[in-house]
């Protein structure tokens, strides 16, 4: 027995600076990103006052506006949390999902966007373009929050240890909740959400809620603060849970109350809300759609087949989807397509697949994207057959898509970042544009009204005219309302059918030949509305028509001599005033349901309709038939939009002196009661004149008050409606308009210059350790000596990254605590293309004492010099596999120290080595907590290695001698969540190595062990040209060397419990929380020869003496036998103390059916 290291414990006192990084098991696995294009090959940047922003390629514009309006959001962003920052923010803009998948940005990571947040690393946010500008500054506005809690929780340089601290012991809600707090304003989407929960009685405290969904409880949560204490309350919470590192302590000095008091008014208020507003609405109709959906995916898509008959609908399950048809009648099923795989690390993408059905009902068109390539597939109902092209290459993104005839496509797609309406013909793959401007164009619908075919969608735009513009003073961050353009006349000029500047207007279906319908949230619930056209007198000209027959057209007001001169006049025949006939949309309200209609679609040929709704957590599928008669009914309106619209009038009233656009036509009131709207009795070129009652109006943000909603009037008190025509004279901006005067920040395109390489620190660590620095040293270290494992020793390590982290450099130095040598290592990651590129290069110096002998006293000493350096190529596949290819060039020394005359005599032993090795890798574990993951991680290697003898002193040689060596081996291991909290891990693993040369494996202990001990009794291998040793772990309950040989085969299981984590949801102590009790189970065997069980395996043979005498001529070879398979089993604890991880194992062996005393065992480090 020898022990090779004894540690003192006041030892981990000597770093007080530590991090958990490197804190790993010893066998690299990893995740990766996949770049399909070149398109990053130009960044550009653009720095303002408090931003630095950058773009490449056709993003520029889309840079354009986050610079716009990040500056614009600044200022309430900092109000709101009462911090400031030195620092700019920098902000990272993509042009789609696709693209910002690729970045290399914090690869090992789980995307935050998941639930909806931007993706944050230290400093750095990343924004993508969705169609949706609005949705593009939530992304911004949340991204900078995030950034400011960052600095207010985490701090800096010597700080970073205690606010650290404090970042840990805030629950998920409290950061992730005020993050969404800070980035939207509470809406529709989030109160239908809340609304289900509460009505389903899903969740019976906050603190599971919160753990289920953290962003969505913390932001109600935080809503209700600011509704019932004021929104400055927010920033003194914030304030003073930083300075106590308590979220407790801040609830009773700012609010008065516990927490748990503070949760139970929420439940209270939410609970009675809800039911309260509720009362007088009604469950969504129609008969259900089953279909199979156990684990109650998201459907992302619905839509109805022409005939009524079939229903094609989209299940996504983080990120791997299946469109599916269905009989609406027999149930029966088929599976068009499916694509993708489980990804929790990255956002879903939620936006593909978009499908469409062709008039006939023959032929479903399917857009989805492979590899950032946009392909669109055709699919025969009845055949089967798919025939699938790739659309255009300048459409970035497609957004909605609809079929115009049996061939041909509607679109609205991204184009240079800017989301416009497209025809697309299918034979010649050409496109036409109908809009060429910076508004948002989505949802686009074909419909049949009047006798003409034309296209619904939904638009930000703040007027009708179809003219090119660029992006300017004005934002497209307005809500949406609903557009016709007639696809037969083809007017410069779109029909406006809605106009309400608080609500938004989604989803478009044609009815029939009169009657279209869609979704609005003025209500604060999305109800269907239905609508039509009605010609009506835009306005007047004064038309002259001149004696040659030409005419000459102006205003009715203005004098002849504003375009005619004298002669002109002269030659005047007649004077006409004529009225212009436009048209515009009359709309009303249809359904007053208690949850939102999510989606709709509708077959107008068939008469029916497919909903999507919400309901008690899980979507439903709702079939109906199209009533499409003009009836009408009355939606009550949500607290929300009563408290919004309360706002407004005030606003309202203080806005009284300012100019007000002209007043709408008299509204036409229904009674309450539902009843047909006789389309006789509306007027169809008279305006109707007179004030409308702001009382009655429906709002839906905080912003700025511009015009009197144009949309649907609730009158609770008097029981009617009204049927509201947009008004064509007055035509507002929206809220930009008050951008405009509080001054949008101006770009400038001379400020914008070319991105150039920088590199900044990304972490400076100093820890004790003594694992094995990087991936491949394990297969070559050991010495001629019996093995040891590398003693611990005070790293050093930097690492430094260049902005989009495409190029990484790490260095560092490890001094063992024997002081006995020094190691240093320097790693250049290239990943800025698709195949990535290492570059490594180590040395190792280390120095130890042989025995003296009687004739001489003087202790031998040796210094054992290694020098590596390595090439890898890494292809990946996807984000979780990759084919990796290694080369090392390794050169071994072994130098006696001149410490006798006879030592100087003694040679210099070189070895140097040619290694290459392959390995595939697939690893899509989710680190859920610490030392806790989900999901499945193996890699498969095998290795060449082959020696050669290159010599530069007494002129150029290169000889390769005999030595060959060859390595094939896996690894694999799994983790299973049980019990909610706690995790079964299993991992299998084995290696064999044969040729001339081979490694030798130990079997027995632990990764990382900090007091090893090696087993003598067991005897070693004295002929097999074993090159190298090393370790074959976790066998637990034996010390090292309980079996060896060339080959090794290993089980590990382990029950990994969180115990603390089942009493309390609320854990403040970062130990609690962390800390594990650990149920194992080791297997495993090493031997030498073809199986375990031949007599080439020397296990069962022991030489007297061993080691042989030269002075005795006799020696015994003894053979018993001995169980090639050993087992351990035990329990242990794993804990985070002072900044380690921690893993106490106690473990008991059977060998040879016997069980051994029991071991304790001390390691640093995470996982097996």
């Amino acid at each position: 027995m020898r022990i090779t290291f004894t540690l003192p414990l006041f030892l981990i006192l000597l770093c007080p600076f530590v991090t958990l990084r490197g804190q790993v098991s010893s066998v690299e696995f990893g995740k990766n990103r996949v770049q399909f294009h070149q398109d990053y090959d130009e960044w550009s940047q653009y720095e303002s006052r408090n931003f630095i922003t950058y773009w490449y390629g056709e993003g520029r514009y889309i840079g354009q506006s986050v610079v716009q309006m990040a500056e614009y959001d600044f200022e309430s962003i900092e109000s709101i949390l009462e911090h400031r920052m030195n620092d700019k923010i920098e902000i990272i803009v993509y042009t789609d999902l696709t693209d910002l998948k690729q970045s290399n940005i914090g690869s090992e990571e789980a995307f935050e966007n998941i639930g909806g947040q931007t993706k944050i690393v230290g400093n750095k946010m990343f924004v993508y373009f969705n169609g949706d500008h609005n949705d593009l500054r939530r992304q911004i506005r949340e991204g900078v929050a995030s950034v400011y809690m960052n600095a207010m929780l985490f701090g800096s340089n010597l700080q970073e240890i205690v606010q650290n601290a404090v970042m840990m012991n805030l629950p998920a809600w409290f950061k992730d909740g005020l993050i969404s707090f800070v980035g939207q304003d509470w809406n529709t989407g989030l109160d239908n959400q809340l609304r289900d929960i509460f009505l389903s009685d899903k969740y019976e405290e906050f603190e599971d809620f919160a753990e289920a969904n953290p962003a969505l409880a913390g932001h109600s949560l935080w809503y209700f603060i600011s509704q019932n204490f004021g929104k400055a309350t927010v920033s003194n919470l914030l304030y003073l849970t930083r300075i106590n590192r308590s979220v407790e302590s801040g609830f009773l000095y700012v609010l008065g109350s516990s927490f748990d008091k503070t949760t139970e008014s929420w439940q209270s208020y939410f609970k009675q809300r809800y039911l309260g507003e509720t009362r007088n609405m009604e469950p969504a109709e129609g008969q259900p759609i089953e279909f199979k959906n156990k684990r109650n995916l998201p459907i992302t898509l619905v839509k109805l087949s022409p005939d009524g008959q079939k229903v094609a609908y989209v299940v996504n399950e983080i990120g791997k989807f299946k469109l599916y048809i269905q009989e609406i009648s027999s149930g029966k099923r088929t599976l068009v397509m499916k694509q993708g795989f489980r990804n929790a690390f990255q956002a879903t993408d939620y936006n593909y697949p978009l499908f469409a059905w062709n008039p006939g009902g023959m032929e479903l068109a399917v857009i989805y994207e492979v590899r950032d390539v946009i392909k669109l597939l055709k699919y025969d109902i009845y055949t089967g057959e798919k025939v699938v092209e790739d659309m255009s290459t300048q459409y970035q993104r497609i957004y909605s898509i609809d079929y115009l005839n049996n061939f041909d496509l509607v679109l609205t797609a991204a184009v240079r970042g800017f989301s416009d309406l497209f025809l697309y013909f299918t034979q010649t793959r050409q496109t036409q544009r109908i809009t060429n401007d910076f508004w948002d164009d989505l949802d686009a619908r074909v419909v049949n009204l009047r006798g003409k075919r034309g296209i619904v969608f939904a638009s930000n735009r703040s007027d009708s005219l179809l003219l090119p513009t660029k992006l300017d003073s004005i934002l497209p961050i307005a809500t949406f309302d609903l557009f016709y353009y007639d696809l037969e006349g083809r007017p410069g000029e779109l029909v406006r059918l809605t106009h309400t500047p608080h609500a938004n207007e989604r989803q478009p279906a044609a009815l029939d030949t009169t009657y279209f319908s869609y979704l609005s949230d003025v209500s604060g619930i999305d109800n269907r509305f239905q609508g039509y056209l009605e010609d009506y007198i835009h306005h007047y000209d004064k038309v002259v028509r001149m004696q040659d027959g030409t005419e000459v057209v102006m205003e009715p007001d203005s004098a002849l001599t504003t375009k005619l001169d004298s002669a002109a006049i002269a030659q005047i025949d007649t004077i006409e005033i004529v009225p212009v006939i436009k048209q515009r949309g009359v709309t009303f309200p249809v359904t007053n349901r208690d949850r939102n209609i999510l989606m709709q679609h509708t077959a107008p040929r068939a008469g029916r309709e497919v909903e999507l709704v919400l309901r008690d957590g899980s979507h439903r599928i709702l079939f109906q038939p199209i009533e499409a008669t003009g009836q009408a009914v009355v939606p009550r309106a949500t607290f929300y939009r009563e408290k919004m619209r309360d706002y407004h009038q005030r606003l309202s009233l203080q806005e009284e002196t300012k100019s007000k656009p002209p007043a709408p036509p008299s509204p036409v009131l229904i009674e309450k009661e539902q009843k047909s709207i006789d389309l006789s009795d509306v007027p169809q070129e008279k305006q109707d004149t007179g004030k409308i009652d702001i009382d009655n109006y429906l709002f839906q943000s905080e912003f700025d008050e511009e015009e009197v909603p144009a949309q649907v009037i609730v009158e609770e008190d008097e029981g009617e409606i009204t049927l509201q025509r947009p008004e064509p004279e007055y035509v507002a901006p929206e809220n930009l308009q008050a951008e405009q005067e509080e001054g949008l920040e101006e770009f400038r395109p001379g400020r914008i210059i070319p991105y150039r390489i920088k590199f900044r620190t990304d972490f400076v660590t100093t820890q004790l350790d003594n694992s094995l620095l990087f991936d491949g040293l394990n297969s070559f270290a050991g010495t001629p000596q019996d093995f040891g494992y590398p003693p611990p020793g005070i790293l050093l390590k930097a690492n430094f990254k260049d902005l989009f982290e495409d190029y990484e450099l790490e260095g560092g130095i490890r001094i063992p605590t024997t002081f006995n040598g020094t190691e240093y290592f320097l790693v250049f990651d290239d990943k800025k293309k698709r195949l990535d590129k290492r570059y490594a290069a180590y040395r190792r110096a280390l120095r130890f004492s042989e025995e003296g002998s009687i004739s001489s006293p003087i202790q031998p000493k040796t210094e054992s010099v290694v020098f590596l350096t390595q090439f890898q190529l890494r292809y990946p596949l996807d984000i979780f596999t990759s084919i990796r290819a290694t080369t090392t060039l390794r050169f071994d020394n072994t130098v006696p120290l001149a410490t006798s005359p006879v030592t100087l005599e003694d040679p210099i032993l070189r070895e140097q080595r040619l290694g290459l090795r392959l390995e595939y890798v697939f690893d899509n574990t989710l680190d859920v907590a610490l030392n806790i993951k989900n999901g499945t991680r193996y890699k498969v290697f095998a290795e060449a290695v082959k020696r050669f003898d290159l010599q530069v002193t007494d002129g150029l040689s290169l000889g390769f001698n005999d030595g060959f060596m060859a390595v094939v081996g896996f690894d694999a291991r799994h983790y299973q969540r049980l019990l909610k909290y706690s995790i079964f891990a299993a991992r299998f693993a084995g290696a064999t190595s044969f040729g001339s040369e081979k490694i030798l494996y130990y079997l027995g202990g632990v990764d990382n062990w900090l007091l090893p001990r090696f087993n003598d009794d067991i005897p070693t291998p004295i002929s097999g040209d074993f090159a190298y040793q090393t370790v074959a772990a976790n066998m637990r309950g034996f010390r090292l060397n309980i079996r060896n040989g060339n080959s090794y085969a290993l089980v590990n299981t382990e029950l990994r419990v969180p115990i603390f984590r089942y009493f309390s949801k609320n854990l403040n102590s970062n130990f609690l929380r962390n800390f594990q009790l650990v149920g194992f189970f080791d297997m495993g065997t090493a031997w030498q020869g073809l199986t375990p069980f031949t007599d080439e395996n020397p296990l069962n043979t022991k030489f007297i003496p061993d080691p042989p005498v030269p002075s005795n001529p006799v020696t015994v070879k003894v053979r018993f036998f001995r169980d090639p398979i050993v087992v351990g089993y035990g329990g242990g604890v794993r804990a985070l103390l002072f900044g380690y991880f921690l893993r106490v194992d106690y473990a008991w062996g059977i060998e040879t059916r016997v069980v051994q005393e029991p071991r304790l065992y001390v390691s640093l480090g995470l996982d097996f």
